[in-house]
């Protein structure tokens, strides 16, 4: 029979898990705080200059937090930051994130017109679209966060990273492969939480944000919801993951 420590390590791996860098292209594999995920949502690792720590030093998007709530922060991201992006269509959370995570790991890694390869950043992001009934297909956009400019990655403090630049990426050779943009302001309902995320962890952890916000008098977007993961599936303590929800009326 198969342990359940084993069950986890191949969910965390088909999972966005998988998602974050392939600890072969993490240039840091520094551990979170000793109080894990949950420790404050977006703290930096020591000062307001420096990138949260759950980026691991890897290029990651700008945010400003609004509020903090009771296990859970409201963010802003700017308008136009631009991604990688594929979609895949399923019923199954993580054969779908495992696709699409390969189909991106194929194009940053020269599956392109350039053959070039282009650095890992974080997080991986899954947009989730639920399909309208159980055995129904839903949308899982897998997305990587398109780097900043070489020159521009270390010398622009996070506080003022929205004044940075993306690089211009070269087109996929992969029909599937995509560049998307934010075309608006984004605003998110973030709750952070440890260990590997499957498709099972993702819904509970969505649902328990939602529990939360709904006694705080917040409505959410009931359509879609977001996961964004960090850690490569080779750092077994001090993982960090995250559910994002949206307001109604976004």
């Amino acid at each position: 029979a198969t342990s359940s420590t084993e069950h986890e390590m191949r969910a965390g791996v088909a999972s966005a898990v998988l998602v974050a860098w392939l600890a072969v292209l993490a240039p840091s594999l520094a551990l979170a705080p000793a109080d894990g995920a949950s420790a404050a949502l977006g703290a930096s690792e020591t000062a307001s200059s420096a990138s949260p720590w759950f980026c691991h030093g890897l290029d990651c998007p700008p945010f400003a937090v609004e509020r903090r709530g009771d296990g859970y922060e409201t963010r802003v991201y700017p308008a136009g930051l631009r991604w990688t992006s594929t979609t895949v269509t399923g019923v199954s959370y993580d054969d779908a994130v495992s696709t699409g995570f390969m189909r991106l790991f194929r194009y940053i890694s020269g599956a392109n017109e350039a053959e070039e390869k282009i650095p890992m950043t974080a997080p991986v992001r899954v947009a989730v679209a639920p399909g309208d009934g159980p055995f129904c297909d839903s949308n899982f956009t897998v997305s990587f966060f398109v780097p900043f400019q070489e020159e521009e990655a270390q010398d622009v403090p996070f506080e003022h990273a929205e004044s940075k630049t993306q690089r211009n990426l070269p087109k996929p050779t992969d029909p599937d492969v995509f560049e998307s943009a934010d075309a608006k302001e984004t605003r998110v309902f973030v709750g952070a939480f440890g260990g590997y995320a499957d498709a099972k962890a993702l819904r509970d952890e969505a649902a328990a944000l939602a529990s939360r916000l709904e006694q705080d008098g917040v409505e959410v977007a009931a359509s879609a919801y977001f996961y964004a993961g960090y850690d490569s599936p080779f750092r077994p303590i001090g993982r960090h993951n995250e559910v994002w929800l949206k307001p109604e009326e976004e």
